[in-house]
């Protein structure tokens, strides 16, 4: 009796010492889980960040087009192509944005209307760019033009855009400026 009694023992120890199956597929499960969770989460920290090339060259934008109409009385347009009329990614620079790589900004087939507004970022792209300015009685185009009336007292105005597509998808988020709103910043599918 005293045998089955210690291999009993013996048994029940090393049945305790160890994790059954079930538990080490749960384990498994869980941390499944918590890798997927941290990956969406990093990845979408790391769009949020990429997008924030467009607030920084739209404000850099902005001092550039307060700078022109302080010295020429005026805004100036500048696009993919010379003085654009319209807002859109296709008036917009440089050609081969928007992308989650980065592409040059200063080229030799550049729009000459970059250089005379003078904005040269630093580095590389991820979003395309392009500035339309007006003077009343055109109104900036919508949505841009909530309030805006052909009056007498209305001034010169100028929107900027920044277009960008960061996860590759068919979604562009866009960033717009408008002067006469306080260079307040407008985002539409921030990080699509």
């Amino acid at each position: 009796m005293k045998t089955t009694t210690a291999s009993r023992r013996l048994a029940h120890r090393w049945a305790s010492a160890g994790m059954t199956l079930i538990e080490l597929m749960m384990v498994v499960i869980i941390i499944g889980v918590l890798a997927g969770i941290g990956a969406f989460s990093y990845s979408s920290y790391i769009r949020r960040s990429r997008s924030q090339e467009a607030r920084t060259m739209l404000a850099s934008i902005a001092a550039r087009e307060d700078a022109y109409r302080a010295e020429f009385g005026t805004y100036c347009s500048a696009g993919g192509s010379s003085a654009p009329t319209s807002l859109g990614l296709s008036n917009a620079w440089p050609a081969s944005a928007p992308t989650s790589q980065r592409v040059p900004f200063l080229a030799t087939s550049m729009p000459q209307e970059w250089l005379q507004l003078g904005f040269r970022p630093t580095g590389d792209v991820r979003y395309r760019y392009m500035v339309l300015a007006g003077a009343p009685p055109a109104a900036p185009p919508s949505p841009y033009d909530a309030g805006f009336s052909s009056a007498p007292n209305q001034d010169l105005w100028y929107v900027a855009e920044a277009y960008g597509n960061l996860d590759g998808d068919t979604v562009t988020s866009t960033f717009g400026l408008f002067s006469g709103n306080a260079n307040t910043l407008r985002i539409v599918n921030e990080t699509e």
